[in-house]
């Protein structure tokens, strides 16, 4: 008689709880991380791919920040990491880009929060995050990134911008001696702290205004000595030809503020660079186009201006120049500094054609010295 075999089931092993805790999902395509940056605080939203924003983190330290983004690496194969420019300049930027995080710098935005009179750090992060969420996916208007130097290249527009620093300074030092002068009926005096001029004064100023005077003199001879120094430095760091006109402290001043001519494809993106085209309000057949926006970097617009005022005077065959001849050859000022911008505009092309090598300085009939 055939005995029928015996079955034993076994039953599939239950994970432990330990076990279901460590074992993880599949990982996020990527995590889009908005943070708000204070020197006492980091605030942190993230964006796992397509859900809604989480709340937000509120971290102690730049340490923490560094912490929270690489558990998030561990999380997605892609982690972006967004933050706006500002008195911490790059180290952020470089502390995570040299451990692999994609990091952006973008020029701060307070737009939304002010149409709803309603701005905190929480929701500067969020509206952070969910900008470079919209950036990520192919909106380019929704950040305006800020271009971001190298250690080089940031400490040689740091020289420069001190060297404008003394000046201004040197010109509020000197307003305070000329406030003095004009409250007491003796006019004005140009650099009236230099020996020659001081002297002058002292013969015809009551002695305490004189005193008061001389409380000023000390710094002013120290900041010129100090000025002097910086544009010694700033000159010996260009070498080379040069359009006659534009002096070697200037263009190495341009050249820190531009940091890389090539990052520039196009004449329109040099030219914005410096605020210096029209401002327009078109829709439909309509055009209107104003003033300058004046939304590019101040000191090359500063820079330019002046540097075509030199080049009006040395090279008054250059074609802008030309062009705009009889409104500088008349007795309206304001038409004039209308022209001086046109041409400080066309200039700053120019040199981008020349330090790129898209035209010769024959081909934009410069005269060149130096080299």
């Amino acid at each position: 008689m055939q005995t029928l075999k015996e079955y034993t089931l076994e039953a599939t092993p239950v994970a432990s709880a330990e076990e279901l805790k460590n074992r993880k999902g599949p990982k996020a395509k990527r995590i889009a991380i908005g943070t708000d940056t204070h020197l006492r605080g980091y605030q942190a939203a993230r964006k796992v791919d397509n859900a809604a924003i989480g709340a937000v983190a509120n971290l102690r330290s730049e340490t923490e920040l560094l912490l929270y983004v690489e558990k998030q690496r561990e999380q997605a194969e892609e982690v972006v990491v967004a933050y706006e420019a500002g008195p911490l300049g790059y180290g952020l930027y470089r502390k995570l880009t040299e451990r692999g995080v994609k990091c952006l710098v973008c020029v701060p935005d307070s737009t939304q929060q002010q149409k709803k009179r309603r701005k905190n750090n929480q929701i500067d992060a969020r509206t952070l995050t969910s900008n470079l969420f919209n950036y990520l996916n192919g909106n380019e208007a929704a950040l305006q990134l800020v271009r971001v130097p190298t250690p080089e290249q940031e400490q040689a527009r740091l020289a420069s911008r001190q060297h404008d620093q003394l000046v201004e300074e040197r010109k509020r030092l000197g307003a305070e001696g000329n406030s003095l002068l004009l409250s007491q009926g003796f006019g004005s005096c140009k650099h009236w702290w230099r020996p020659k001029a001081l002297s002058r004064l002292e013969q015809l100023l009551p002695g305490w205004l004189f005193e008061m005077l001389r409380t000023w003199v000390d710094l002013l001879r120290a900041l010129d000595e100090k000025i002097q120094r910086a544009k010694a430095a700033l000159s010996k760091g260009y070498s080379g030809p040069r359009p006659k006109g534009a002096g070697a402290n200037s263009l190495v001043q341009l050249g820190s503020e531009v940091l890389d001519w090539n990052l520039y494809k196009s004449r329109r993106k040099i030219a914005c660079l410096g605020g210096m085209v029209p401002s327009e309000w078109s829709t439909g057949e309509s055009q209107r186009r104003g003033s300058i926006t004046k939304v590019g970097v101040p000191a090359i617009r500063r820079i330019m201006t002046e540097m075509a005022w030199r080049i009006i005077q040395f090279q008054p065959q250059y074609p802008p120049v030309q062009k705009w001849q009889e409104v500088l050859g008349g007795t309206n000022r304001t038409l004039k500094k209308k022209a001086v911008v046109a041409i400080g505009r066309q200039l700053i092309v120019d040199l981008w054609r020349l330090e790129t090598g898209r035209a010769t300085a024959k081909e934009l009939n410069l005269v060149m010295i130096g080299g």
